[in-house]
């Protein structure tokens, strides 16, 4: 746990103390989850990146009041894609303009020389 209160000003800019009492009066908490991969350091950013990935840009569930929505009445998932891309290779942003073009960043995972099999180039074909 995280205990977010300072008594005193720590002269960061606000010039105040940090005082959040919370709903009980004893400050606020803040709790958070640590994994810890024990990994050679050649290979460990080709399982600590795609979790990371996995864990911050995770899917969660909608719900919406009321009867069928559009979402249920129409298609629910699509894949313009021929092939799989490349697990070293991050969809970043897929986005319809209000122009008709469609907005695509893919994004490589891995800096040079930091994993053994992730960092290598990589050719996608986007017709």
């Amino acid at each position: 746990q995280v205990h977010r209160r300072l008594l005193c000003d720590d002269n960061r800019g606000v010039g105040e103390a940090l005082s959040e009492p919370g709903a009980t009066g004893q400050g606020l908490v803040v709790r958070g989850r640590h994994l810890v991969l024990l990994d050679p350091a050649g290979s460990a950013a080709e399982r600590h990146r795609p979790l990371a990935q996995e864990l911050v840009l995770a899917p969660y569930a909608v719900l919406v009041a009321g009867e069928a929505s559009s979402l249920s009445r129409g298609r629910q998932e699509f894949s313009a894609l021929r092939t799989e891309l490349p697990p070293n290779v991050h969809l970043l942003t897929l986005a319809a303009e209000d122009d008709g073009n469609v907005l695509l960043r893919l994004e490589h995972q891995f800096e040079r020389g930091e994993s053994v099999n992730g960092s290598q180039p990589v050719t996608i074909d986007l017709l």
